[in-house]
């Protein structure tokens, strides 16, 4: 645990040492009297100081991150880190030009604009405020999160999100149209917590790989908690380290005061913290597809859609397109055994009384043929060919696709499906072969919330967010909206609530299990010309 408090203390103070009462601030901006008119529009240029951040610089302007950013087009500053010496275009707000006027005077120079400079560099974001106090914590080997203090002790952390003061105009707020919130149940029992508490277990130990991205899970649940903590959402979270000795002895007690309880993140470990579940409560598997056999007897959510229910999407939406006249084409690699996904894609196609029907076999070394093959049975104008590749060895797939993308550049109409694993490194290829894709994880990162996501974790934390830190974000809005939604009874309405987060989308169906898994899927469609459309379903 020691180590994971200096890796925490690495990453949140970006290896500044602070004392017990040290707050992080940025250099002061002051704003430029460079001024510069494009298309009509006036623009303020101003030159990058050190520890200045898109926060700060736009707050001194009157704008937000993200008018900066539209300004710089060409700088990709959604993507690319500041430094001193770069230039940025402001866009000059009334009050920005008063202060430049107010500046001017103070100084007895009139505020004529000066020769703008040329424009480079890129964009990154600090944290504006960073405070962390040391204290003493009950509760060795935890982490706590609240809303109202950033404690770091020996053998515990207590951050939150209110201390946490992100580099940028706000932490991402996202809109509640993302979620769908049913009418009120007249029969239903609304026990609303003041403070929802949460829960999370999860292994801390950062000396291998695997733990390293289990925290950035617990980052992006962070960020998730000063989001819902902007929208008025009083949560209180503890983190357990599962890899501590005595984690399970002290999350009996965790258990009973929590709301929420989120990992932890193996089957293996989940089996040994149900017998301390107290009744009525459950614990939400956040990413191991094995719990799944565990919702059937067991208080277990699995929060991940497991790989199976892509299968079965990819062969719903190809049958959803597929007309009477349109063949279907089913392609396997010769000599090798099917894993049990493409036993159950091929099975589920009913390819006994699936008409217009090709199941052929074939093998890499045999490319050249398989063009040819594919030629003769993909030449018709007034219909299409629909293709879908029993195999998830990468080589294999990526050379279906290949095939596929031939043929349509021969202006034939053809069109493959697959589950996540049927996709190729070449995104052209998937382009021009019209793949339709049904995957658990997918990031739109052309998406404002995706954008401000990612500037704000690499505000706080320095790094670039993986899908574990997408995934911790999503896990915990969604189990925290939930509660705020229904109260302590939110589990009876899982199948009622459905939310869309940045990479992964939650819709529970009602099963005979005891558990429940998640159904809800994003469907992907690469289309010519770079154009991806995104789905959830």
């Amino acid at each position: 645990m020691r180590k994971l408090l200096a890796l925490l203390a690495c990453v949140l103070l970006a290896a500044a040492p602070l004392d017990a009462q040290t707050i992080y601030r940025p250099s002061e901006v002051t704003v430029s009297g460079d001024i510069v008119t494009i298309e009509g529009k006036q623009y303020f240029s101003h030159v990058v100081r050190n520890r200045q951040t898109l926060y700060s610089i736009g707050k001194a302007y009157g704008v937000s991150s993200l008018d900066i950013i539209d300004a710089n087009p060409s700088l990709n500053l959604d993507r690319r880190p500041i430094k001193a010496g770069d230039v940025l275009l402001i866009p000059a707000t009334e009050k920005a030009l008063a202060a430049m006027q107010e500046a001017a005077a103070s100084a007895g120079t009139p505020a004529e604009p000066s020769k703008a400079h040329a424009l480079a560099g890129t964009v990154s974001q600090r944290a504006d405020s960073l405070v962390v106090r040391t204290d003493s914590v009950a509760g060795a080997d935890s982490l706590t999160a609240t809303t109202s203090s950033s404690l770091v002790a020996a053998d515990s952390l207590t951050a939150t999100s209110t201390s946490l003061i992100a580099g940028a105009d706000s932490l991402l707020v996202v809109s509640d149209s993302t979620a769908v919130y049913p009418e009120e149940d007249d029969d239903f029992v609304y026990d609303m917590p003041e403070v929802i508490k949460v829960c999370l277990l999860l292994p801390m130990d950062a000396d291998t790989t695997a733990n390293v991205r289990y925290l950035n899970y617990y980052f992006g649940a962070l960020l998730a908690a000063k989001d819902l903590s902007d929208q008025g959402v009083k949560l209180e979270i503890t983190t357990i380290d599962t890899m501590a000795p005595h984690a399970f002895a002290q999350a009996a007690r965790d258990f009973k005061d929590s709301d929420v309880i989120i990992g932890p993140v193996s089957a293996g470990d989940i089996s040994k913290a149900l017998p301390l579940l107290p009744e009525g409560k459950m614990l939400v598997s956040p990413m191991d597809a094995k719990t799944e056999e565990l919702t059937v007897d067991s208080p277990v959510i699995l929060a991940a859609t497991p790989a199976s229910r892509q299968v079965l999407d990819a062969v719903e939406w190809m049958k959803e397109e597929k007309g009477e006249a349109d063949t279907l084409i089913v392609v396997r690699e010769a000599g090798v055994r099917l894993s049990p996904s493409m036993k159950l894609l091929r099975n589920s196609l009913n390819l006994k009384e699936e008409e217009n029907l090709l199941e052929v076999d074939y093998a890499m070394a045999n490319g050249l043929e398989m063009n040819e093959w594919f030629g003769v049975h993909t030449h018709l104008g007034d219909t299409a060919t629909r293709v879908m590749a029993l195999s998830e060895r990468d080589v294999f797939v990526k050379d279906v696709i290949r095939n596929v993308y031939l043929q349509n550049s021969l202006q034939h109409n053809v069109t493959i499906y697959g589950p996540a694993k049927t996709r190729s490194s070449d995104v052209e290829e998937m382009c021009n072969a019209y793949l339709h894709n049904s995957v658990t994880y997918y990031v739109d990162y052309d998406t404002p919330e995706v954008i401000r996501f990612v500037s704000n974790y690499r505000a706080l934390f320095h790094a670039e967010p993986d899908s574990f830190a997408f995934h911790g974000y999503d896990t915990m809005r969604y189990f925290v909206s939930i509660c705020a939604a229904y109260g302590r009874g939110w589990p009876a309405k899982l199948h009622k609530f459905s939310q869309s987060g940045l990479q992964t989308h939650f819709r529970f169906e009602p099963t005979e299990n005891v558990g429940n898994v998640n159904a809800g899927l994003r469907r992907v469609l690469y289309t010519p010309g770079f154009n991806i459309y995104v789905l959830d379903k």
